[in-house]
């Protein structure tokens, strides 16, 4: 089962590309224009701030030459003034960069879902649940403000640095170039320190999916871990990742406080120094108090950029981590496209064929060999065999949940492969060993086989699978919760819930997943006779595991090794004298 941990990825030694940021940031081209509009407002305020300075120094000059309070009263008006326009527009920017911000993270987590839910088997047999569930929020939460706030931000912030740095220059030269230096040496410490951030983020984040998907692992099967008294066992393995997680946070915030903790002494160094070389300037008359009022304002608003700009990088190397994993699933193939040339399902009796079929998961270890079986419209193929031998590998291949490496499936006559796969899913039907059901009203559960259903049409498929026997006893009916996976509800009452959402679908073609081997003889014989009305004038598949359930089937098929050992009815098989006979006896004995 892949965890796409840092371990496997070969993509996680490498430096921070253009290319990586570059399909980072065209998560946001959709809402360009929205961020386009940000980002005017971001230039004003921008400017808003770049006038500060020339304002203060402007203010000192006229107050000194005036000495007088009144126009102390009007210059800090006008600079109240001007701080209360910046302030609009930069309110004004955020609420629409926090819009666009919301609004592209809803779309990834939709692009994703969908992605997801259109990826072929294959992946989830080797993905865990709680991996992907991690990534839909943590991962995607991470990607946010880089993507709306930051990106809006960015030119602003450039802006602001190199305006605030001219400004500077032009105040006074001398003390510019500590401000330049400190700047350069502070940002290359930042660029060497956020890409091991960058590196120990993508860690973190495999680590948080690993142990949230051993969790959801748990949860899912609290059951069996209480049955083998595994509690004390599930929390150590828990503990020691969650201990694991916290290792790496800790490592993550020893690095961001080493980062901020440079920045801010950096920045405080330089403020001593600056008042120490403007104090002296002062007092020697080299400097006036407007120069000295002006430089330190302008100190201050390029500060601010300072601040955010390193901020950015660090956010920017957690960000193109956490958009790695997520394209690693959008670059995930999807399932096999239609063919242009794809058809409905045939409008025919519901023949089904497999000739010369052969699959195997992995390309050693073969599961069908030239499979060769006919199941005829209207009857009954109940398939048997050893565990291992293929039998459930049947069906999801009838499914197109895999694709045969060699032969053909056809129904009617027609290459599953040519039937739209829509088309073909929607009409078979699966009644599974263990039914799941959504959590939700039983209702709810029911119309899953057709969306579009009226409630009478629910309660007449439900009354078809004898569900309303239970159901009516109910305070709530229909409209009762069933909890998580239908926990609330008994193995036999799940099963005729899964068997009456089959009725409601309605298809030609069933599947039935020995649906009675886990339930007790009362819920078997209710079971069993609601399946005996789903399965009348459907071509029936049955995987059968208890042999006891299939004695009366049209067609018994022996799978041996992948291909067809013995075909026959039950007495047929038993006067062979063969593998079922065998299989029967070890079954009577068992």
């Amino acid at each position: 089962m892949r965890q796409y941990s840092d371990s496997d990825d070969k993509d996680l030694k490498l430096k921070l590309t253009g290319a990586a940021v570059r399909r980072l940031l065209s998560l946001a081209i959709p809402y360009r224009r929205l961020l386009a509009m940000s980002g005017a407002l971001m230039l004003v305020s921008t400017g808003v701030t770049l006038s500060m300075p020339l304002l203060v120094q402007n203010a000192v000059k006229h107050v000194e030459r005036s000495r007088d309070g009144s126009a102390l009263n009007a210059e800090v008006l006008v600079l109240l003034c001007v701080l209360l326009i910046g302030s609009v527009f930069s309110y004004m920017q955020f609420l629409l960069s926090a819009y666009a911000g919301n609004r592209v993270i809803q779309d990834l987590r939709q692009k994703l879902f969908s992605h997801i839910t259109h990826l072929p088997v294959s992946f989830f047999d080797r993905t865990r649940s709680g991996d992907l569930t991690s990534r839909l929020s943590n991962d995607v939460s991470q990607l946010q403000a880089t993507l709306t706030d930051d990106l809006v931000r960015f030119p602003g912030q450039v802006i602001v640095l190199m305006g605030g740095v001219v400004t500077a220059l032009y105040l006074e030269w001398k003390l510019t170039i500590i401000v330049v230096g400190t700047l350069i040496a502070m940002m290359t410490f930042f660029v060497v320190t956020g890409r091991s951030l960058r590196l120990l983020n993508r860690e973190t984040l495999d680590a948080v999916a690993q142990t949230m998907g051993g969790i959801t692992e748990v949860i899912t099967n609290i059951r069996l871990v209480k049955a083998f008294a595994r509690e004390d066992h599930e929390e150590k393995r828990t503990y020691a990742g969650l201990g694991k997680i916290l290792g790496l946070s800790m490592r993550g915030a020893k690095l961001e406080g080493l980062m901020g903790t440079v920045g801010g002494a950096s920045f405080m160094l330089m403020l001593v120094g600056l008042v120490w070389y403007g104090g002296h300037g002062f007092l020697t008359g080299t400097l006036s108090l407007s120069s000295v009022a002006g430089f330190l304002m302008a100190i201050l608003v390029i500060a601010g950029p300072m601040g955010q700009i390193a901020s950015l990088y660090t956010r920017l190397q957690r960000s193109v981590g956490a958009s790695e994993r997520l394209f690693l699933i959008l670059d995930e193939p999807t399932e096999v496209p239609d063919k242009d040339d794809s058809v409905a399902f045939p409008n025919g009796l519901g023949t089904v064929q497999f000739q010369g079929v052969q699959f195997a998961y992995r390309p050693d270890v073969p599961v069908i060999r030239d499979l060769n079986l006919n199941l005829k419209s209207g009857t009954v193929t109940a398939l048997v065999g050893a565990s291992g031998a293929g039998k459930s590998t049947v069906a999801s291949l009838l499914f197109r949940f895999y694709e045969p490496s060699e032969g053909v499936i056809s129904i009617d006559g027609v290459d599953i492969r040519q039937i739209q796969r829509s088309q073909l899913r929607a009409h078979i039907g699966l009644v599974p060993q263990d039914p799941i059901l959504f959590e939700g009203s039983i209702l709810i559960n029911i119309r899953y086989g057709r969306l579009d259903a009226t409630d009478e049409e629910v309660k007449a498929a439900a009354a078809l699978a004898r569900v309303d026997e239970f159901v009516n006893n109910f305070p709530e009916g229909y409209q009762t919760i069933v909890g998580e996976r239908g926990i609330t509800l008994s193995g036999g009452q799940r099963q005729r819930v899964a068997i009456a959402r089959v009725f409601l679908k309605n298809p030609q073609i069933l599947v039935l997943d020995e649906a009675t081997s886990a339930l007790d003889t009362r819920s078997e014989a209710l079971v069993k006779d609601a399946l005996e009305q789903l399965m009348k004038g459907r071509t029936t598949l049955v995987i059968a595991h208890r042999l006891t359930t299939i004695r009366n089937a049209d067609q018994i098929v022996v799978l041996s090794e992948g291909k067809v050992g013995e075909m026959g009815s039950h007495d047929q098989l038993m006067q062979l004298n063969g593998k079922y006979a065998r299989l029967q006896e070890f079954a009577e004995i068992s």
